[in-house]
């Protein structure tokens, strides 16, 4: 029964996230009342940051109640023993992994059932 091992897809969220922080930064220069050059300047200095930015989200998860095991998309293997910090809403979670910041999971990445023995962890600390 455990670890149980979870695959999660890829996600369309983090495209989604970086637009709307462009955006944001975007309307941001245009408002500052600098001068047109220098928001020039600093709006390619923010698209080229925003190509390189992505969040760390999980290729596999192994989860046991004595500790949670991943490894990230860009290889990095983590893991994290209780007591977790983890963000858990209806449609996303978060957990915070020392020395690598939050890993994501995204809504269109699992389907809820997926999601349950972590949840079951992570929140009420069961079995």
């Amino acid at each position: 029964m455990w670890p149980r091992r979870i695959e999660p897809g890829a996600s369309r969220y983090p495209a989604r996230l970086r637009l709307a922080g462009l955006a944001l930064a975007g309307a941001a220069l245009l408002v500052s009342g600098l001068p047109l050059s220098l928001v020039a300047v600093l709006g390619l200095a923010a698209l080229a940051l925003a190509r390189r930015w992505r969040p760390a989200t999980p290729a596999r998860l192994a989860v046991s109640p004595e500790a949670v095991r991943l490894v990230l998309r860009d290889g990095r293997r983590l893991a994290v023993r209780p007591p977790f910090r983890a963000l858990l809403r209806e449609h996303w979670l978060a957990l915070h992994c020392p020395g690598a910041g939050w890993v994501w999971l995204f809504p269109d990445q699992l389907d809820p059932a997926a999601v349950t023995p972590l949840r079951q962890v992570l929140f009420l600390q069961r079995r």
